[in-house]
């Protein structure tokens, strides 16, 4: 299956701590943004593979956009 992990408020990446093709488990933080001046970690839903990352550190992401896509 694929699972998408998308950003549930607006902020900006700050860091990113997998790569793709890195396993990961459920609650693995694989990484951070900044949303109302605070650090938000992004875990993972699901365990699986990374297959795709679609932000770069510094990226300033909307609600709702895909941030990695695990499968």
């Amino acid at each position: 299956f694929i699972m998408e992990i998308k950003a549930r408020i607006p902020g900006m990446i700050t860091a990113i701590n997998v790569k793709v093709g890195d396993e990961v488990k459920v609650k693995t933080v694989v990484g951070v943004m900044e949303a109302m001046k605070m650090e938000q970690p992004i875990a993972s839903p699901a365990e699986g593979t990374v297959k795709e990352i679609k932000v770069s550190v510094n990226d300033k992401v909307k609600s709702g956009q895909v941030l990695m896509v695990i499968e």
